[in-house]
């Protein structure tokens, strides 16, 4: 992987040694083997600049936008048992963000996921991003998500 790949974030998988996703100007980086090889998924994604990645047992999630100052940006999961391409999660978001879901503001544990907006919002899912929740609204731009 080259410095033009513009990755943004860095995560391993929890439970399957080897297994590394990185978001970038290009799509999702993934390396199932410890990064001695990589391929970027795009498939799916309505645009390929990826800033925040979590994995959320068996399925990885995944904001993607049009740009680095995007009005249109989207999170979606994809299932780490054989599928291949990106599904925008739809229940309980809006269409579109304004801005970005940026690094570090999308996290996951088990089937647990949440992230936060540059609008001041905070959404969480229980079901490993099938369906999404407000869980706070009106807050200053989130810069970091985490779990206590």
């Amino acid at each position: 992987m080259d410095i033009d790949m513009d990755v943004h974030q860095v995560q391993v998988h929890p439970a399957r040694t080897g297994a590394v996703f990185a978001p970038s100007a290009r799509g999702l980086g993934i390396t199932e083997d410890a990064g001695r090889s990589w391929r970027f998924d795009t498939e799916g994604l309505h645009a390929t600049y990826c800033r925040a990645v979590a994995v959320c047992e068996d399925s990885v999630l995944v904001s993607a936008s049009t740009g680095p100052r995007s009005k249109q940006a989207a999170v979606y999961r994809r299932s780490l048992n054989g599928s291949d391409s990106f599904e925008k999660c739809r229940t309980g978001l809006p269409e579109w963000f304004d801005g970005n879901v940026n690094t570090f503001c999308l996290i996951a544990s088990d089937k647990t996921a949440a992230f936060g907006t540059e609008s001041g919002d905070v959404h969480v899912s229980t079901d490993q991003g099938k369906t999404w929740d407000v869980a706070a609204s009106g807050l200053t731009a989130v810069r970091c998500v985490a779990f206590a």
